[in-house]
């Protein structure tokens, strides 16, 4: 639980959470919110420090959207730490994104108090309600309301109507974690694909198209983690197609007379090789 970490970590500075395979991200409609610019001045106003705090005591601002914890090639290597940061969230640098973010609106035809919704129509961010997520969403939009007069609703859904809404392209701006079933970093990218059923960006880019068609094919081990460090920079910091916000871990024990149990880099749990610890006589 979140009160016996925070225990942990006061009894042990030393200690951190497992990385989880997901990271919280604001999706943004591609088909909707065409132009780059727009939604790249959405993800510089973000401030992600202020809605990590909020997140729970093991979220850690997202740096990409592949979390910490994915191998690089070599399993000794992290996937994260290799590509560094593809966000800035760096506090003192913060009034800096903010101003960028507001020349970026102008560039684009929108001065502050544009109708921007006259456009678009009326902008609406999804999320589901559970643990932060309503929290999260009040602040994201008063973040775009008041750095750059975007005037966003903030509106729960159900996980179901959530689902819908992002598979038909009926939406704007959604709260989702983007998560992975195996560790590795093609499975937080390969959805992004043209026509892929699951591309909730409704995203198109024939670059990133032939990136994951190499990737899908590399031999070379090396060359494949080039082109998928390629890949996530294209999709977050060229075409801002999706602006992760958190990541999250977590920790687990075993009752103290038993041994054995296994987690793998997925989460997931083999209790096969569960046994009593043998009991010592003296």
């Amino acid at each position: 639980t979140e009160d016996e970490m925070a225990e942990q970590m006061e009894a042990d500075e030393t200690w951190q959470a497992e990385p989880v395979l997901e990271a919280y991200s604001v999706m943004f409609n591609c088909s909707r919110l065409e132009d780059e610019s727009i939604r790249k001045a959405l993800s510089l106003v973000i401030d992600r420090e202020q809605l990590t705090a909020m997140a729970g005591i093991t979220a850690q601002p997202a740096e990409g959207l592949v979390p910490p914890g994915v191998p690089e090639d070599n399993a000794d290597l992290d996937f994260r730490a290799c590509g560094g940061s593809l966000l800035d969230n760096d506090p003192e640098s913060y009034a800096d994104r903010c101003q960028d973010a507001v020349d970026l609106m102008q560039n684009a035809g929108y001065d502050r108090g544009s109708d921007l919704s006259a456009e678009l129509g009326a902008l609406e961010y999804l999320y589901v309600d559970q643990g932060s997520n309503k929290t999260v969403a009040m602040a994201l939009c008063g973040m775009w309301g008041y750095y750059l007069g975007v005037n966003v609703t903030p509106r729960a859904v159900t996980p179901a109507e959530l689902a819908s809404a992002m598979r038909s392209g009926n939406y704007t701006l959604a709260g989702m974690s983007v998560s992975a079933v195996c560790s590795d970093a093609e499975c937080f990218l390969m959805d992004w694909t043209t026509g892929n059923r699951d591309n909730f960006l409704h995203y198109e880019n024939s670059a990133y198209d032939t990136l994951m068609s190499i990737i899908a094919g590399a031999e070379d081990g090396s060359a494949r983690m080039g082109c998928l460090h390629d890949a996530e920079d294209l999709l977050l910091e060229i075409d801002c197609a999706i602006s992760p916000l958190y990541t999250v871990g977590t920790a687990w024990k075993l009752r103290d007379t038993y041994l054995g149990a296994i987690r793998d880099p997925r989460g997931w749990f083999d209790f096969r090789g569960v046994y009593p610890k043998p009991v010592t006589v003296q």
